[in-house]
């Protein structure tokens, strides 16, 4: 049997300690060759930089990396996954982010993103994270419908009580939280819109009422649609909802995101 070389990787690292742990986590998959972010060499294959502070000295660093060699493939591991961050490793063309350290499923997750023949040691976990991503995307495609937690387990192969827990556990909030937060994220456009009702937004987002979508939107941004709709300026996000952006588009972003749904 022919056997297929690892592909080559680039870790690189900001600290004094080599990130010699990150580097066996990930060398039954890939071929890692570890540098200082400073002394990085010019190549072609894939650079993972691993931040410590993320700080402007480490943003300054990877804005460089980026301006010398635009066509490498670059992934970072944030201390901070925001979606701040993220938007600005959009900007200087990053392909993917990752929080660090990475757990044992977000590991398997950057292993096969660069080795397309690593065999995932833990096939069930993968399977059950491939249908919470395709939960995801089926929401995003139809938040403003009537969705059910039952309905959207039984699309895609899964049981409701698995779905639930998969929710809590890999994204930290809850399905039904999130899917309000979606329908409440499409909001503000709306009701920038001409001729548009508060109540006539309501039904068009699959609140049951418009009472029930009038309540969410103060808990959630601390003002009501009408208040905003007047040009007031919003109030403080609620936990849940800064939970949601967290997690955000359409993917969880702490398992790694395709920065290019940010955009």
């Amino acid at each position: 049997m022919m056997t297929v070389a690892s592909p080559g990787v680039s870790l690189c690292h900001f600290d004094q300690e080599s990130p010699g742990k990150l580097a066996a986590q990930l060398s039954d998959a890939l071929t890692i060759t570890v540098h200082r972010v400073s002394a990085l060499p010019d190549g072609n294959d894939p650079c993972i930089v691993v931040m410590n502070k993320q700080d402007h000295r480490e943003m300054a660093a990877i804005e460089q990396i980026r301006l010398k060699q635009p066509g490498r493939s670059l992934m970072l591991l944030m201390p901070r996954l925001s979606v701040p961050a993220l938007r600005w490793a959009l900007s200087h063309s990053v392909t993917q982010a990752y929080s660090y350290p990475l757990s044992a499923l977000e590991a398997t997750e950057l292993k096969l993103q660069l080795n397309e023949h690593y065999h995932c040691p833990s096939v069930m976990q993968r399977h059950t994270h491939d249908k919470l991503r395709q939960v995801l995307d089926l929401i995003e495609h139809t938040f403003d419908r009537p969705l059910t937690l039952n309905q959207l387990a039984t699309e895609v192969g899964i049981s409701h009580s698995r779905l639930s827990h998969l929710f809590r556990k890999e994204l930290g909030i809850k399905f039904s939280h999130y899917l309000i937060c979606r329908r409440l994220e499409a909001a503000p456009a709306l009701l920038h819109e001409e001729g548009l009702t508060v109540a006539a937004i309501a039904y068009r987002l699959s609140f049951s009422t418009p009472s029930h979508f009038c309540r969410a939107f103060k808990a959630h941004f601390g003002l009501t649609p009408s208040e905003y709709k007047q040009g007031a300026k919003s109030g403080q996000y609620s936990n849940s909802y800064r939970r949601y952006l967290e997690c955000r588009q359409p993917q969880s972003l702490r398992h790694g995101i395709a920065l290019a749904s940010l955009a």
